[in-house]
């Protein structure tokens, strides 16, 4: 019996052997193996073979504003990835990661002209330096930003993820024996809501579009106030009652964002799996649910933030105020990596390619 067991296990190993060998060999010239660091324990498999972004699809990308990225990138994503995955379930980190293992493979290793964030000691350094102050008054006034590069290959790291990582979280409170269960938010959870929310609001929309363009013409001329003083010649006179009631909808709207936010991910609350309930259900049967109060939320964050994922958000640079090693908080933000990508693609001093004369 132990034998055959023995024997099981060895044709089982070899079968697994043999499929691995075929599925290597199936992927096309073009795509290279990317392992990321949460090594299959969240949303992206622990193995996935990627090719590089076509100019397509960095156009289209880069012509794209902050909440059209999302719906775009996970398109395009889910396109280039041989296996058969769904971008949009991963964790936002996930996909973070892979853009910045994508620039690094496809592009360079280091992102160049990054806005340097300053602090107290490099202004205190510049008040001892000769002409010191007028640049102090230069970085104040937004004149000049010192900018840095970031060499992704030697100063960026990620989180180790324990070998019994679980991103789903159960909280129970000791008092009532209220329980709910957390899944993480998914990186495509802010294409649903965005497009509940479009939904939800639409008449509030339609209602409040004449003063929501009045007032952005507004804002637009008052910063064109200081170089073009006649600008404010053409500031549109609002309704002071329909700009108050907007103003009340934008915070609504605000307020609704956070609720939907907080509720999104809870996927089993006192027993009862509530996992396929969509957006807006979720939001109409737990968004008045008591229970779900800030203690809650900010002890969930607390758990959550004991076992980070991803890209590190702290590297170390050059200041290039002190010329001395400092650490900085670098956040690998995906318009960042879109922007760094498409800038790639018009260097010269591309290193990726070489001319045969």
């Amino acid at each position: 019996m132990k034998e055959n067991n023995r024997s099981n296990i060895i044709l089982s190993s070899i079968g697994e052997a043999e499929k691995a060998i075929k599925t290597a060999s199936e992927i096309p010239a073009g795509y290279v193996e990317v392992r990321l660091s949460t090594r299959g324990k969240v949303g992206a498999p622990e193995v996935l073979h990627v090719r590089n972004f076509k100019v397509s699809d960095i156009i289209a990308l880069s012509m794209s504003d902050r909440l059209e990225i999302p719906v775009r990138l996970v398109n395009i994503l889910n396109e280039m990835i041989w296996e058969d995955v769904d971008v949009a379930k991963w964790h936002e980190r996930e996909v973070e990661e892979l853009m910045v293992m994508i620039f690094l493979t496809f592009y360079k290793g280091v992102l160049t002209d990054i806005p340097f964030l300053v602090d107290e000691k490099d202004l205190e350094y510049l008040e001892k330096q000769e002409g010191g102050k007028d640049k102090i008054k230069a970085i104040k006034d937004g004149n000049w930003v010192p900018r840095v590069d970031v060499n992704i290959t030697k100063d960026v790291s990620t989180y180790d993820v324990p070998d019994d990582y679980n991103p789903k979280v159960t909280i129970i409170n000791k008092k009532t024996g209220f329980r709910v269960t957390f899944d993480y938010i998914k990186y495509g959870d802010q294409i649903v809501i965005r497009n509940w929310l479009d939904s939800y609001f639409a008449d509030e929309e339609a209602r409040f579009a004449r003063i929501k363009k009045q007032i952005d013409i507004n804002d637009d001329l008052s910063r064109q106030f200081l170089d073009d003083p006649s600008a404010l010649d053409k500031y549109i006179e609002l309704d002071k009652d329909e700009e108050n009631e907007y103003r009340e909808y934008i915070v609504k709207r605000a307020q609704t964002i956070t609720d939907i936010a907080n509720i999104i991910s809870i996927i089993e609350i006192d027993g009862r799996d509530v996992s396929g309930l969509s957006v807006g259900e979720k939001y109409e049967e737990l968004k008045d649910d008591a229970r779900i109060d800030y203690n809650l939320i900010s002890h969930l964050s607390k758990i959550q933030a004991k076992t980070p994922i991803g890209i590190k958000p702290e590297i170390e640079v050059v200041d290039p105020i002190t010329r001395e090693v400092v650490k900085r908080p670098f956040s690998f933000r995906i318009p960042v990596i879109i922007q760094a990508l498409q800038l790639s693609g018009d260097d010269d001093d591309d290193d990726c390619y070489d001319v045969e004369n």
